[in-house]
């Protein structure tokens, strides 16, 4: 169940050539990422279900300034292989890698992933609750609807869905979340329907059990980038280890900002992804039509280590 929530709220899911891809990638070397060691920090282990996921790697040891996970980066899929079975002896091995660019443009998009947690929820079956139009200047939101469900790892809860335009600039949830996103809207152009809120709460107690957001850019004709930031009380980022294989992509490693949160970046066939998390805070990021270097200024921009603590 844990696995298949996790499914529900990605808004990137991997192509169906992903175990052919660890293969094929295991057997082309390519440059590895900047040496390092181990780490602390704390990040769902995301399987060959997500092509966009933050992925497996070598004994690389740095620790964490902010977050809480442990990254391993390794050279080979035999040197994966061996460490994780040591590490979790009872448990499958498990390796994701990134579908190309081609396979990609089949996702998801921010604003489909929208439109199907608006019209179907994201729980599964939800019951609707109430329907209701605003305007962000009154309300906070321009449409919002209000479900419910008996969900059998989440419990009796109810769930708020929220989306508003002005979400490209700025996200705002009581106690939890000020997050000034301007820039991002002046450098790029916000996705038509691509800004969405969800918290979810148990009926009982009102207690906030996690929030959901996820955002949509385009920073460049017929390219994407989607932002997302979750708070689930249920999932410590680091309670499980990650393992990313080196020769998967072009490019990868932990890229520490200014102020001194680590990111996780890593970048294939022109696509770029990005994650921090600590605790039970996490953002991720990915980006097509932006290079490298303009991602780290990006993160640079975006505040992390106060929307993460």
């Amino acid at each position: 169940m844990k696995q298949e929530i996790q499914r529900a709220f990605s808004p990137l899911h991997a192509s169906p050539h992903t175990l052919e891809e660890v293969l094929k990638m295991a057997a082309t070397p390519k440059t590895p990422p900047k040496s390092g060691a181990k780490k602390n920090a704390r990040t769902l282990l995301i399987a060959a279900a997500l092509a966009a996921a933050f992925l497996t790697l070598t004994a690389f040891a740095v620790d964490y300034v902010l977050n809480h996970r442990e990254i391993f980066f390794f050279d080979s899929l035999e040197a994966l292989t061996e460490k994780q079975s040591a590490d979790h002896p009872d448990s499958a091995v498990s390796c994701a890698v990134p579908g190309s660019a081609e396979e990609n443009e089949e996702l998801e998009t921010p604003s489909q992933y929208v439109s199907r947690a608006m019209e179907k929820g994201l729980l599964g079956e939800e019951t609707v609750l109430s329907q209701e139009k605003g305007t962000y200047a009154q309300d906070g939101w321009e449409r919002r609807i209000i479900r419910s469900c008996e969900e059998s790892f989440y419990g009796d809860v109810v769930t708020e869905y929220r989306t508003a335009a002005e979400y490209a600039e700025q996200i705002v949830v009581d106690g939890l979340l000020d997050w000034d996103l301007s820039f991002l809207a002046e450098q790029m152009t916000p996705m038509e329907g691509g800004q969405i809120v969800v918290l979810c709460r148990s009926r009982e107690e009102n207690e906030l059990l996690w929030v959901k957001t996820h955002l949509g850019y385009i920073p460049q004709e017929g390219k994407r980038f989607s932002l997302s930031y979750e708070y689930n009380t249920f999932f410590d980022r680091g309670q499980e280890v990650q393992y990313i294989l080196n020769s998967a992509y072009d490019r990868g490693e932990i890229y520490l900002t200014k102020d001194n949160v680590e990111v996780l970046m890593q970048e294939y066939d022109g696509q770029i992804w990005c994650s921090a998390a600590n605790g039970y805070k996490s953002v991720n990021i990915y980006a097509t039509g932006c290079t490298f270097e303009e991602m780290k200024q990006i993160v640079e921009q975006l505040d992390l280590r106060t929307i993460l603590i």
